[in-house]
């Protein structure tokens, strides 16, 4: 692998992560700007480019912009933020998977345990377009769905207190609605509006249980300006109203 280290502290840790769970990749090459990896990748052969950000997320999605105007070689990206600006650049890289920061080795190791697999399944060929799964254009490119969804999750995460839709997601990715809808079924095993009240009402019962905010406070922040909807809505999900669950957690705590 061609490791792009841009915190200068990566690599030993990294190779012996590799060495003690027996890993088939190893570190060719350490290199710490983005200069140095796109010089690297023009005069070697790599199977995977492995970009720890930590702090640098601009240049490193800088480098994976460049990095795919001439090669779809593996790509993962380490260390960065986990917010839905710059995880949603990082797909229209096609950037293979996005790790944000603090990364977990088991995490780590899982990722690149599932490129490996697709690496020997089918040989990397840098310079023609790879053969991937299910194809979805966004903005002239093609990406899995499930790099797709994972956007949307992604996005419902990070603002699960406003008003959310799939026609709203849709528009700001460039989707068909009725497409992207059948898309999250299929990889998700449920619809996008099941998912939605799924993680609104998990969150409710997480706001319930650890803290001491009054039940219209957890409503706005879990998007409900109607406190009577989500009355129902919690009771029809849980079987108690907010305030007998709220109870029963704090008598059981």
């Amino acid at each position: 692998m061609l490791l792009v280290d841009y915190s200068r502290r990566w690599c030993r840790e990294l190779q012996q992560l590799l060495n003690h769970n027996k890993s088939q990749y190893v570190i060719g090459e350490c290199v710490h700007s983005a200069p140095a990896a796109l010089t690297a990748l023009s005069e070697q052969q790599f199977a995977i480019v492995v970009v720890f950000t930590e702090r640098c997320d601009t240049a490193g999605l800088w480098l994976c912009h460049h990095i795919r105007k001439t090669s779809d070689i593996p790509i993962l990206l380490l260390g960065g933020r986990d917010h839905y600006r710059l995880v949603r650049k990082a797909l229209a890289y096609q950037v293979n998977d996005y790790l944000s920061g603090p990364v977990r080795p088991s995490d780590l190791l899982n990722s690149l345990l599932g490129m490996q697999n697709r690496l020997s399944s089918e040989p990397v060929k840098p310079s023609l377009p790879s053969k991937t799964p299910t194809p979805i254009p966004i903005y002239g490119k093609a990406m899995n769905s499930s790099h797709v969804i994972r956007l949307v999750k992604a996005y419902i995460r990070d603002h699960l207190g406003e008003e959310i839709t799939l026609r709203k997601i849709s528009d700001m990715l460039h989707f068909n609605c009725a497409y992207l809808g059948q898309k999250f079924k299929l990889e998700e095993n449920m619809s996008f509006t099941d998912y939605l009240l799924q993680q609104r009402m998990e969150k409710a019962m997480q706001l319930l249980s650890s803290t001491s905010l009054r039940i219209y406070e957890i409503a706005v922040e879990v998007g409900y300006k109607d406190i009577d909807w989500f009355y129902k809505k919690f009771k029809s999900y849980t079987g108690s109203s907010p305030n007998a669950y709220r109870r029963q957690k704090t008598h059981t705590a």
